[in-house]
């Protein structure tokens, strides 16, 4: 694939690459960025790819078919289908670029699929949530630590459900109403638990913390992650108390105080559940 007058890229996963969560397999996510009349010439890719356009405008070429795409929309192609990109000669033209091959075993992704078998590409107006959710996964790899793969799943998943939602010509009532989504709540909860789940100590404290009620927050990670936030705040506090077993010489007690346990009991229970041994056993192997 050449480009011809790219002024910037990030772009995180490369062809040798990919992340393997339940929604599928992701091999690419990138944003970047063509000067006027900029081209990305004419390519096949293995995966599905999703582009969003951030701002400007281009000529999307999808195999004989030529479609104007402009500020908010988004494109679709299936994989195998030869297609380029040309910019605007009057704005560079700054996309999102999401390459995945989508499990079809998911089963919350089967309107995807379905959009799947009826088209092999398609440039449609967003409803705002494919920029939000592409942020988002974006977000994720702009991190200084090590993308999360809960939230990977997480961001793909809706990223494609909203897709179908577009192309059915369906449109999402919470996003016009302008109030919070389900995902806008999670992702906080999710971004605020990764970066001070050391320091929480209870459930409450992350709702209060958040501004929504417990009750709300708990049905969420229920929902849509397979378990419950405290569940979650553990199993954070347990990797790392797995990971300074092995690198530091902190006491049991020590480290059931650093994480914030309310006793060293819970602290040695909890672990022995998810690792099958205990802390000091651990800590010898």
């Amino acid at each position: 694939m050449e480009f011809h007058g790219r002024v910037f890229s990030y772009d995180y996963l490369l062809s040798d690459k990919k992340i393997i969560i339940p929604a599928g397999e992701l091999f690419q996510i990138s944003e970047s960025s063509l000067i006027r009349s900029g081209e990305i010439d004419e390519h096949v890719k293995r995966s599905d790819e999703i582009i969003y356009a951030v701002s400007g405008n281009a000529e999307i070429h999808s195999g004989i078919i030529c479609e104007k795409m402009h500020e908010g929309q988004v494109y679709y192609i299936k994989q195998g289908i030869p297609h380029r990109i040309i910019a605007g000669d009057d704005s560079n033209f700054r996309y999102i670029c999401i390459g995945f091959k989508a499990d079809i075993s998911c089963e919350t992704l089967s309107s995807f699929f379905q959009m799947r078998d009826e088209i092999d590409y398609f440039v449609k107006n967003d409803d705002g949530n494919i920029r939000r959710l592409t942020e988002m996964l974006m977000n994720e790899f702009y991190m200084k630590d090590a993308p999360d793969s809960i939230m990977i799943n997480l961001c793909l998943s809706q990223i494609l459900i909203s897709l179908a939602r577009i192309y059915k010509g369906e449109t999402s009532l919470i996003e016009k109403k302008g109030t919070s989504t389900l995902g806008d709540a999670l992702y906080k909860a999710l971004r605020y638990i990764d970066k001070e789940y050391i320091q929480i100590t209870s459930v409450k404290n992350v709702a209060k913390e958040l501004s929504y009620s417990e009750y709300y927050l708990s049905h969420l990670f229920s929902e849509k992650l397979g378990m419950s936030m405290k569940e979650y705040i553990i199993k954070k506090k347990l990797h790392t108390a797995a990971k300074m077993l092995k690198e530091t010489n902190l006491s049991i007690g020590e480290l059931s105080d650093y994480l914030n346990f309310s006793t060293q009991s819970a602290f040695r229970q909890a672990f022995k559940k998810m690792y099958l041994m205990s802390p000091s056993e651990y800590r010898r192997v």
